[in-house]
């Protein structure tokens, strides 16, 4: 079995396991380098599980032990170059309380290194191509995840009509999915603690046939296994909060893919709504 395989495997059997062999499977999706380098007593650690809990899911998913999940590991390392840039799970050392600011903005470019070591450009061609072809656009951003989902909805605006930004008017969720179809697209933008309404976008999407570009923290949501296309962040933080500085970045890169995309057509437009900004009074003109 290739690793491939067998991470197709785990995001199958995901929404079925118990919980605690669903957070073991999504550390493993989502750092399989781990899986080679760290013995599986120190792995579980990092997953926040037992090794026990590790032994099951292998079993889980037809093993005899935890050995066989790493030689898979194992042999799919073997064959790939070194790593491009440290992860952003790398531990941060802390001297001491003055160092709080330095190592948040250490954290914020360790999310960065990861987020563009993680995503092709394939993935981001084929989401922005998907992006340029649908009829609607909706975007699913909630509780910590709306900045990034006000940006995206914000910018693609400048670029394409019909972009809805999901829970912006006074209507329920399930009202405003009511018509989604299977020529629209939904983006969501979500991280674990996932907010409850990602549940109602899985089964809308399932049900609609919608194309599903999912932005997220992790291969092993309730989301990627109807995704069309998976674009990954890191939200790794010091502080008590998730940090959304990469989402914001995977948003605006995505954005400038789809710009590529669509070409000469978005930037005419965009000059177009540039000049109605400055004509409307929106855009102060300021003397040189």
């Amino acid at each position: 079995m290739t690793l491939e395989e067998l991470q197709e495997r785990m995001l199958g059997e995901i929404p079925a396991m118990p919980r605690r062999l669903t957070d073991g499977a999504r550390y493993v999706l989502d750092n399989p380098d781990d899986v080679v380098i760290f013995s599986m007593r120190d792995l579980a650690a990092r997953a926040g599980v037992s090794p026990a809990t590790l032994v099951r899911l292998s079993r889980y998913l037809g093993f005899a032990n935890w050995s066989d999940i790493r030689t898979i590991h194992a042999a799919h390392l073997r064959s790939m170059p070194a790593a491009y840039a440290r992860k952003a799970s790398a531990v941060l050392a802390r001297e001491g309380e003055n160092d709080l600011l330095a190592e948040a903005f250490n954290s914020h470019l360790a999310n960065l290194e990861h987020t563009a070591s993680v995503n092709s450009a394939e993935n981001f061609h084929a989401a922005a191509e998907c992006l340029a072809r649908a009829d609607r656009v909706f975007i699913s951003a909630f509780m910590s995840c709306r900045g990034p989902g006000h940006t995206f909805a914000y910018l693609c605006r400048m670029l394409r009509d019909n972009v809805f930004l999901l829970g912006s008017e006074a209507t329920s969720l399930v009202t405003e999915l009511s018509t989604l179809r299977s020529n629209d697209v939904v983006l969501s933008i979500n991280f674990q603690p996932y907010s409850r309404e990602i549940n109602h976008i899985a089964h809308t999407v399932e049900r609609s046939g919608a194309s599903l570009i999912c932005l997220s923290d992790s291969r092993g949501t309730p989301l990627t296994p109807h995704a069309d296309t998976v674009l990954l962040f890191s939200p790794e933080s010091p502080s008590f909060f998730p940090s959304i500085t990469a989402a914001n970045a995977l948003v605006e890169s995505l954005i400038v893919a789809l710009l590529a995309h669509l070409g000469d057509e978005a930037s005419e437009r965009i000059a177009r709504i540039e000049q109605e900004l400055y004509a409307s009074g929106t855009y102060n003109h300021l003397n040189g």
